[in-house]
């Protein structure tokens, strides 16, 4: 676990939660076309593991669709706001939410709802630490799996967007937080470093809460395929958005289907 993700995901899990909460509403429309693509590969109903799940936004409207899911994230604050939204959304016994490591993900899994017909991960989850720590989770992921299940990658950053939208500072508004953004990209690397400054606003004042550095890699598609493939994921399409199956270009996120082998 680096400082930086212990800094904003468990140390200030408060604002974080105030910006996910903020994604909560296009979730919806997200699922229904992951729910089109698995209906592609004969998979209506099952178990879904959502890696990386924040406060359950995805894994909760999957329960909604029938299935039953299991997320799992690192941040407590997370998984207990993800148990609660659950019960407000009726979906408590679809859903199980576990506090934990992704990179220990079989230790963290235990024996809960096995095989996995269904694996998700959305939102640039990965990339934080190291290509070895995304292989081992994704490595893992497949052995939960059955054989044929589906993976789901989506909402994420790609190099390939960077290389021709780079986008070195932006700003965001979420309730009485003010997020500014700075961002540094080194292309031959592929290494991002952001710095997110967090403002409360007090009348026409802003008053400075705290900075958090972020540095993550950014995959290209061919790199993040091959990856996949050494863990056991065969990719199979991609597409710009979820929402609309668009097909993915050098100027849309990246959501990619593979599929168990």
């Amino acid at each position: 676990m680096s400082n930086w993700t212990k800094k904003l995901f468990i140390r200030h899990a408060d604002l974080f939660l105030k910006i996910m909460n903020e994604r909560w509403s296009r979730t919806e429309e997200s699922v229904n076309g992951m729910i089109k693509v698995l209906s592609n590969f004969g998979i209506t109903s099952g178990n879904v593991l959502d890696l990386c799940c924040g406060n359950g936004r995805v894994s909760i409207y999957m329960a909604k669709k029938g299935f039953k899911a299991t997320g799992v994230d690192m941040s407590k604050a997370f998984v207990e706001d993800a148990r609660k939204k659950a019960k407000e959304h009726k979906v408590s016994k679809r859903t199980t939410f576990l506090e934990g490591d992704v990179k220990n993900l079989k230790r963290v899994i235990g024996r809960v709802s096995q095989p996995f017909d269904v694996v998700i991960n959305v939102w640039t989850a990965i990339g934080y630490s190291s290509f070895e720590d995304d292989l081992k989770i994704f490595s893992q992921a497949r052995q939960l799996s059955r054989e044929g299940a589906v993976l789901l990658i989506g909402e994420t950053a790609h190099s390939e967007y960077l290389s021709v939208k780079f986008m070195p500072t932006s700003y965001m508004e979420v309730g009485d937080i003010i997020l500014l953004e700075s961002r540094i990209y080194d292309q031959t690397t592929s290494q991002m470093q952001t710095t997110w400054a967090f403002y409360k606003k007090r009348g026409e004042d802003l008053k400075f809460v705290d900075r958090v550095v972020i540095v993550h890699h950014v995959y290209s598609v061919s790199e993040l395929s091959a990856l996949l493939r050494k863990a056991g994921w065969e990719p199979t399409a991609f597409y710009g958005s979820f929402v609309t199956l668009q097909p993915m270009n050098p100027l849309t996120s990246l959501n990619m289907v593979a599929r168990a082998v």
